[in-house]
């Protein structure tokens, strides 16, 4: 069967491969993976250029180079505690001279977005660090539970390409435990996977008290396939499972969705991007994201959001949708199967000459 749908939004996203830890300070044990943009821009165009051309970059992994910045993580107090506010500062500098980076790029009108989640996957916050004039970035937060819990921070250095480093830590002065995560695939009702979810305040996702929406999100295609575009089309919907059309604007878009790997290196983050293109679910495979066309983010809009993504490999990835509504931010998380892709399919043509930067 074929349906269509309203194509709103379908930005790129962000990938990065795993890195590690060492006396407090992250640095890379294995190349990042840098997405590159591929569109019908002239070549030699900016990737911003192509996105203004195109109204959406679309991204896929390129081969794999070197960070050219260093995250050096400090808390005070050092040991970090449980259900108290804990203040980090994060130090970024420049990979081979050691010289302290203090010029970035805002980026969905934020210098560095931070992304907090427990080592299971089970926890999950979005935050975001102030940049002080000594070039550092600085956030009081707090950790709910004891554990151990990896950040990544996205920032882009003014004049070089985003990058993504990670850090672990564990509470109570701990050693960081591997990631284990036991993921089970959300189960479909029709054609949705659907939940009940309790907003909360920014930053603040174990506050008590928001209101309860229902957010249905449909992968498309279904099954979802590695190596190929695919949309997360998100619907928020109130308690009582009726549309929102009055979704407001967070960070300058209507939505924000972050992704993680069963194993926790393989880290996604799209936005949405106004757009009016009718799409086809049946031609799924052929899909021309050229032909959607940018537009100003509304005061208002919804109830659906769609995100633009490429699967890096076959595997289990939790998503969180994060969405504003009534001054409120809901946080939708969901499990979805990806799968290899078959002998002989095609791949996505690749440009190396358009780096992303979102």
């Amino acid at each position: 069967m074929q349906s269509k749908y309203l194509l709103a939004m379908g930005l790129p996203l962000a990938l990065l491969a795993g890195c590690g830890q060492q006396n407090g300070t992250t640095e890379t044990t294995s190349a990042p993976l840098q997405p590159v943009a591929q569109s019908d821009a002239p070549a030699g165009s900016t990737a911003k250029e192509a996105e203004e051309k195109t109204g959406v970059a679309k991204t896929v992994p390129m081969a794999a180079v070197a960070f050219t910045t260093k995250l050096d993580f400090s808390s005070q107090p050092s040991t970090i505690p449980v259900g108290k506010p804990v203040t980090w500062t994060l130090k970024i500098s420049d990979a081979k001279s050691g010289q302290p980076v203090k010029d970035f790029e805002t980026e969905m009108t934020k210098k560095m977005h931070l992304i907090v989640v427990k080592n299971d996957l089970s926890w999950f916050n979005h935050i975001h660090p102030q940049l002080g004039a000594n070039g550092n970035f600085v956030v009081t937060t707090t950790i709910p539970t004891s554990g151990s819990y990896k950040l990544y921070a996205d920032y882009t250095p003014t004049g070089r390409k985003q990058e993504v480093p990670q850090h672990e830590f564990a509470t109570g002065g701990a050693q960081p435990a591997p990631s284990s995560v036991s993921l089970v695939p959300d189960t479909v009702q029709g054609m949705w996977l659907t939940k009940k979810f309790v907003s909360h305040p920014e930053g603040e996702p174990n506050a008590k008290g928001g209101a309860t929406y229902e957010v249905a999100m449909m992968p498309m295609p279904s099954p979802l396939v590695a190596g190929q575009d695919s949309m997360l089309h998100f619907q928020i919907r109130d308690a009582k499972g009726k549309p929102l059309n009055d979704l407001q604007p967070y960070l300058g878009t209507l939505g924000h969705c972050v992704i993680l790997s069963q194993d926790t290196t393989k880290y996604l983050h799209s936005h949405p991007m106004a757009a009016g293109a009718e799409h086809d679910m049946g031609k799924m495979g052929d899909m021309d994201m050229s032909q959607m066309n940018e537009a100003p983010v509304p005061k208002s809009g919804g109830p659906d959001v769609m995100f633009h993504t490429n699967f890096p490999t076959a595997g289990l990835y939790k998503a969180w949708g994060q969405f504003k509504h009534k001054g409120q931010i809901i946080t939708a998380a969901f499990v979805v199967q990806v799968g290899a892709a078959k002998a002989g399919a095609s791949k996505p043509a690749q440009d190396e000459s358009q780096p992303h930067s979102h």
